[in-house]
């Protein structure tokens, strides 16, 4: 007979909150099998979507960081300055992807 341990009691943390967490280890894993899993998870223990994006978003800073470094490396040692067509994007400046604003910069 098997017996199903409470994770809360193991870890001191709530099942919301754990699931949160994972929904965020998804996002920086790519893993869309998970995530679906962890959202279905969470909407049925009640939260919210908003709570959901929180969590979402917080990947997302994290997971963008070494995709920031790097793109500064690249940056620093192969133009004069400016960005990957040597004048940075408004949307490279705020943090996303080359040419997802709709700027006029062809480094998309």
């Amino acid at each position: 007979m098997t017996t199903q341990t409470d994770p809360q009691t193991e870890t001191g943390l709530s099942e919301i909150t754990l699931n949160l967490i994972a929904l965020g280890a998804a996002i920086g894993a790519n893993a869309e099998r998970a995530f679906r899993a962890h959202q279905t998870r969470l909407e049925a223990l009640g939260v919210s979507k908003e709570a959901m994006i929180e969590a979402v978003n917080m990947a997302l800073r994290v997971k963008g960081d070494p995709h920031s470094i790097m793109m500064a490396l690249a940056e620093s040692t192969l133009t004069d300055g400016g960005g990957c067509c040597g004048g940075s994007c408004a949307c490279e400046e705020k943090g996303e992807e080359k040419g997802a604003c709709g700027d006029d910069c062809d480094c998309k």
